[in-house]
């Protein structure tokens, strides 16, 4: 589509909005805009020695004497050299028909006339504001007598007569935001990107969270020219490096794999200021490529203190729950925004706009990494509640915080591991049930012959440090899962949990026959393939077995 010639020739009366909308083209859609005023300007310079006249109304004149011996062409004539290369083209602006004619005879179907329509009180208004120092007024009864004077034209007078040959009228009155207009031009032309163009990859966890997504996040990560996070700073995602791994709380996972990706932390993501400010220092992340976006909410002091004091369930204690919650219920009923991303001066080189992100993307198109946090059963809404975390942790839900649409989504990777686990219960309460038999380290150290020291380093969360409990594969749960995520591939993680011999593996062939055995099983409950398996946490840890990229 980019290839197509497009001409758009915009008219209008005086002050009715044609520069903020040929900039908006020029801005979102890659327009070059020809302005007849300046070729004007150039044929007064080069029949009068140069000079160039200051009151607009002598270049009026001018051109309509130029109308009159060229029969509107001569606009035509001297852009016609530098149209030849370009593809997408403004002319700002035509102001009689003959002007439109020529170029439709030159380029045909590729021209198209957008005519702009404003109400007087509203232009004259626009003109004063705007007090351009080539209208010359110092007063706004001089604004208003030049006004007057410049609409007085011969030429002028007739603009609006355009509005009959035109192919879209547009109201600017309607809007005072000229992206508005952008868009309806944009679709008349069909030239928006294609919001229903798959190229969204969605990273989930399947169970209680630590199936280990940061891995396969960051191993995924170079493929694509955006990364995106979601959730809270209460998950922390584990990625390998030398001489200690890598732990994200907030910022994509796949940041340090891919460093020319932009990173995006979206609408729904709930932050901590200081953990997400000592993020981007630890991993040098620029405001030129990180985007928080405005609508994501900040975590206080006080959120954290009511978790703190509330906690029964094993909770992270981080405020995200209580951040939340005043989201929904305190700071919305008194119309308090103060708890919003875009009023937190610390992060202020940071804010923008997830979706005109996710809009250049689509532009241009790339690909979109989209990492989730949590598992699937902390879900509020489908998780063993109340044993659960106060968001919607499914790749639906993801998509929603993200602010992407399921229609975009190409992939589901949902992760799961060989042993789920859940926090350690905190005293007096419970971090919930695992539907499962719960065992110990030890037993799983004996079947797989993994150096039980080792997994009780591994076993501990990577924010509180607080040891896990483990229990053996859910088959109904994981079947649920799939359900609720509908994934297009699974990345089964710790296989070297079913044999430590795993570790070793480099190619499929290589794990060893329980283990294959098991992934049959995965994918046939799953009705999908197990793409990914991670054989141990380290470099090359990833067997790739998939089909796309």
């Amino acid at each position: 589509m980019r290839n197509r010639k497009i001409i758009i020739i915009i008219s209008g009366e005086i002050a009715c909005g044609k520069s903020s909308i040929c900039q908006g083209l020029e801005k979102h859609h890659f327009f070059k805009q020809f302005s007849t005023r300046k070729v004007l300007e150039d044929c007064y310079a080069a029949e009068n020695g140069g000079i160039i006249p200051e009151d607009r109304s002598l270049l009026q004149q001018f051109g309509e004497a130029k109308d009159k011996n060229t029969d509107g062409s001569w606009v035509l004539d001297q852009l016609h050299d530098s149209l030849i290369p370009e593809n997408r083209i403004i002319i700002d602006s035509a102001r009689i028909s003959p002007q439109i004619a020529a170029f439709r005879r030159a380029y045909g179907d590729a021209v198209c006339h957008i005519h702009l329509k404003c109400p007087r009180d509203i232009r004259l208004k626009r003109f004063v504001e705007r007090g351009r120092a080539s209208d010359k007024f110092k007063t706004y009864e001089e604004a208003v007598e030049k006004f007057e004077f410049y609409s007085k034209d011969k030429t002028e007078m007739q603009v609006k007569d355009l509005e009959k040959i035109s192919d879209l009228v547009v109201h600017t009155e309607d809007t005072a935001i000229p992206d508005d207009h952008v868009v309806r031009i944009s679709a008349f032309l069909r030239i928006l990107p294609n919001i229903h163009t798959e190229n969204v990859d969605v990273v989930v966890g399947g169970q209680f969270g630590s199936e280990g997504k940061g891995q396969i996040a960051a191993y995924l990560a170079p493929e694509y020219s955006c990364l995106v996070r979601v959730g809270g700073p209460n998950a922390g995602h584990k990625v390998y490096n030398n001489p200690s791994p890598d732990v994200f709380h907030i910022i994509p996972s796949g940041a340090n794999k891919n460093k020319d990706s932009v990173l995006v932390i979206g609408p729904g993501a709930v932050i901590s200021v200081e953990v997400l400010l000592k993020e981007i220092k630890k991993f040098e992340v620029t405001p030129d490529r990180l985007v928080i976006d405005e609508n994501a909410t900040i975590i206080s002091n006080d959120d954290i203190r009511i978790e703190e004091e509330l906690d029964k369930i094993g909770s992270t204690k981080q405020g995200v729950g209580a951040a939340t919650a005043n989201n929904l219920f305190i700071n919305r009923l008194n119309a308090d925004d103060s708890f919003k991303a875009r009023n937190q001066n610390q992060l202020k080189a940071f804010i923008g706009s997830a979706s005109k992100v996710y809009e250049e993307m689509n532009l241009k198109n790339k690909k979109i990494l989209l990492e989730g946090t949590q598992g699937t059963f902390l879900s509020i809404h489908h998780g063993l509640y109340p044993y659960v975390t106060s968001r919607e942790t499914t790749a639906g839900g993801c998509l929603a915080e993200a602010g992407l649409g399921f229609g975009k989504v190409r992939k589901v990777v949902m992760v799961v591991r060989r042993y789920p686990i859940r926090v350690q219960n905190p005293e007096g309460g419970s971090s919930g049930e695992f539907m499962s038999r719960e065992i110990t380290l030890e037993a799983i150290s004996k079947r797989s012959g993994y150096p039980l020291s080792e997994m009780q380093k591994i076993e501990k969360t990577s924010t509180t440090k607080k040891n896990r409990r483990i229990a053996e594969f859910n088959w109904r749960l994981f079947r649920k899962a799939c359900e609720l995520n509908t994934p297009t591939d699974i990345a089964f993680t710790f296989s070297d949990y079913i044999s430590y011999e795993n570790q070793n593996a480099r190619r499929y062939n290589q794990l060893t026959p329980e283990t294959m055995r098991f992934i049959e099983e995965l994918e046939r409950c799953a009705e999908v393939p197990v793409s990914l398996i991670a054989t141990r946490f380290s470099y090359r840890s990833i067997i790739d077995k998939r089909n796309w990229i």
